[in-house]
């Protein structure tokens, strides 16, 4: 977080906002969104944002090349194997847990990338609404 940016995030905030933006969410996806919603955004130095950009294109890169599936093919067990797979996924999603490197500055860890589409839609939006 950048405390300068969630300082004044936070002297702005107002419950009125807040309810506004809730139900503008609501409103928009037709019901009541039935999980708790961050109330506000996060924000992230410039440095860390390249990073997780990089990160990602290095991460495409690897998942791109031809080889990809001959490379990979034994890392899914025969069993749990997906029938009818056709190869590269239209939609990626990176999860990424920010830690300190050895010089405390912060560094994203992969967690987990996904092949399908979760909250992609619900993520753009959510960024429009704030």
């Amino acid at each position: 977080m950048i405390p300068i940016l969630r300082d004044n995030f936070n002297l702005n905030f107002n419950i009125d906002k807040y309810h506004a933006f809730m139900h503008d969410l609501n409103h928009y996806a037709g019901e009541a969104i039935p999980f708790r919603i961050a109330e506000s955004p996060v924000f992230i130095p410039l440095t860390l944002k390249h990073k997780l950009e990089q990160a990602c294109s290095e991460i495409i890169d690897v998942i791109k090349r031809p080889d990809y599936m001959e490379l990979t093919n034994r890392a899914i067990p025969e069993n749990l194997r997906v029938p009818g797979e056709e190869g590269q996924s239209m939609w990626l999603a990176f999860d990424f847990a920010i830690c300190r490197d050895a010089n405390w500055q912060l560094d994203p860890q992969l967690i987990e990338m996904q092949g399908f589409p979760s909250l992609f839609f619900y993520q753009h939006l959510l960024g429009q609404k704030y």
